[in-house]
């Protein structure tokens, strides 16, 4: 009658009122009263555990899952394995979700702009950060090697008796005026921006060359 009851009854509430129509039926026909409030606490008592293991139950079969990137499917399986392991060991349902990369993502070509010092054949100024002091030239060697090479020149030389500093880290006040195509390029270019910016730190014959071709 108990189980029928707990069965009819959709709520906890709705069942004891028919334990408590239970126990008045069972004194009505003289059982003791010990006897029938044991039964139904044993009854409940049987009910709520089943509740607590099914709970445990649901809460370990929702599966626990992993976002992983694919690689290849040796690697998948191996970490598939390594899940496992760990499933059983925690006892809880580990799964692993892969996803895979777009494939315009893996064919996609990244150009790479060189930076500014690894330029070549380029027409290129310098200016003082400290004064209107500048410089115009042209390199068809990498830029930083022409940068190196001032630190001894005209552009070094002014650093040092100007301002009293070391040209250690200048290259931040070079900037490339023109891209070229050949030193013939350069060589006209460099004269054009000569004759435009008149830089203070080019030597008498750059200024000459300059004329031969105006």
């Amino acid at each position: 009658m108990l189980n029928r009851a707990f069965k009819l009854s959709s709520t906890w509430k709705f069942f004891h009122e028919e334990c408590e129509r239970l126990k008045e039926i069972f004194s009505r026909l003289r059982y003791p009263d010990d006897l029938v409030q044991s039964t139904i606490r044993q009854f409940i008592e049987s009910k709520v555990s089943e509740d607590s293991h099914t709970q445990v139950a649901d809460k370990r079969e929702a599966p626990i899952r992993i976002v992983l990137p694919f690689k290849d499917q040796k690697s998948a399986n191996v970490v598939r394995k390594q899940l496992a392991d760990l499933s059983r060991k925690i006892n809880a349902d580990i799964s692993p979700v892969y996803t895979s990369r777009k494939i315009k993502d893996e064919i996609k070509v990244k150009e790479d702009k060189p930076p500014l010092v690894s330029q070549q054949c380029v027409v290129y100024s310098f200016q003082c950060s400290l004064c209107d002091a500048g410089y115009v030239g042209y390199t068809c060697r990498h830029l930083h090697q022409r940068i190196e090479e001032h630190k001894g020149s005209a552009i070094g030389n002014h650093l040092r008796e100007q301002h009293d500093m070391e040209p250690e880290d200048i290259a931040q006040s070079f900037r490339i005026l023109r891209k070229c195509q050949n030193k013939f390029d350069c060589l006209i270019f460099e004269i054009f921006f000569i004759q435009e910016l008149k830089p203070t730190l080019n030597k008498q014959c750059d200024s000459i060359r300059a004329k031969l071709f105006v």
